[in-house]
Formats: C-alpha cells, sequence, structure tokens
C-alpha cells in the first residue's frame, strides 16, 4: 500500500500581525464596534482597527483624539480577513510640531520626518503630524538626507532654521 498526503497553502495560512503608525483620524469608544481609524504614515491610507471599549479607554485616557499619533500592533480576525483587531492596549501620542520662535528673529524651528530629499535643489519633503511641507535647505546636507532615505533609514529634520536672502535656502541656527 501507498499512502500519499498532499497538503496545501491555504491549510497552512496564519494570521498576521502588523505593527501600526499614523494619525490618529477617528476615534469611537462607545457603541457596538469600538473602533479608530488612523492615516498610515507609509501609504497615506486611512485603516480602521477594532479594539474592545476597555482597551481604547485606557489608550485614551483623558486625552482629545485630536492632532494625536497612534501606534501599535494588530492582528487578522482570520487568515483570509480584511478586519484587523489590536493586539495589546495602542500608543497614544502627540508627535512633531513646529513653530516660530519670535517674528524679529526670522528663525524657524523645524521638527518632523523627512519623507524626500533632493541632492541637486536642496528641496526636501517632511511631515507633521501627517501633513506634508517643503523646505529648501543647504543641498549638501539634503544630499546626506536622500542618501540615508535611499537606505530605506529614518531620517529627522530638528532644529532652528534661518532664512539667508542671499543663498536663498533655510541655514541651521
Amino acid at each position: 500500500m501507498l499512502f500519499v498526503l498532499f497538503s496545501t497553502d491555504l491549510l497552512a495560512k496564519e494570521r498576521k500581525v502588523i505593527r501600526f503608525s499614523g494619525e490618529l483620524v477617528h476615534w469611537e469608544a462607545q457603541g457596538t464596534e469600538p473602533q479608530f481609524r488612523y492615516l498610515d504614515s507609509t501609504n497615506l491610507r486611512e485603516k480602521t482597527i477594532f479594539c474592545d471599549a476597555d482597551t481604547m479607554r485606557l489608550a485614551l485616557g483623558n486625552q482629545s483624539p485630536e492632532k494625536r499619533h497612534v501606534e501599535g500592533k494588530a492582528t487578522q480576525i482570520s487568515p483570509t480577513s480584511d478586519v484587523w483587531v489590536c493586539v495589546g492596549r495602542p500608543h497614544i501620542f502627540q508627535k512633531y510640531q513646529v513653530s516660530i520662535n519670535s517674528p524679529a528673529s526670522q528663525s524657524k524651528r523645524i521638527q518632523g520626518q523627512v519623507v524626500e530629499a533632493d541632492g541637486e535643489t536642496g528641496q526636501i519633503v517632511y511631515l507633521v503630524r501627517g501633513k506634508r511641507s517643503y523646505l529648501t535647505i543647504e543641498p549638501a546636507l539634503a544630499k546626506e538626507m536622500a542618501e540615508s532615505l535611499s537606505q530605506m533609514q529614518t531620517v529627522e529634520i530638528n532644529g532652528d532654521y534661518r532664512y539667508d536672502r542671499i543663498k536663498r535656502y533655510y541655514t541651521k541656527d
């Protein structure tokens, strides 16, 4: 007698677990389906994650959900499902801010995550609370940022910058 066993990839599929992060768009801790939506920072699409009401209350606490960033882990309900549920408690916090020190100094405090950099022109694109902002800086510095981004490294800009009218770009103070 000869026995042959076959297995398919479909039976071997497991539920995926992902890490998520992005700007918190909507928060609903009450009702029949407690959930939150966030703007995924990798592809700029809104995604929904379901959590139980107690976990959501613990995660947000007494903070207001506006202008907040969320990160954590989520898993699929079943191996073929597009519905995601949170694993553990999501972390909610405020991220990156831009402020102008004083109108007389012509200096800006810039803080954010750089997502694009052009070493030729010196123009960079950085995210502040999910919003894209543009800035022209010294081309050599932008080139360093572009090289780091090409190696899939996280690049941040953080500091006081002053506009140089002669060079026509921002220089770090």
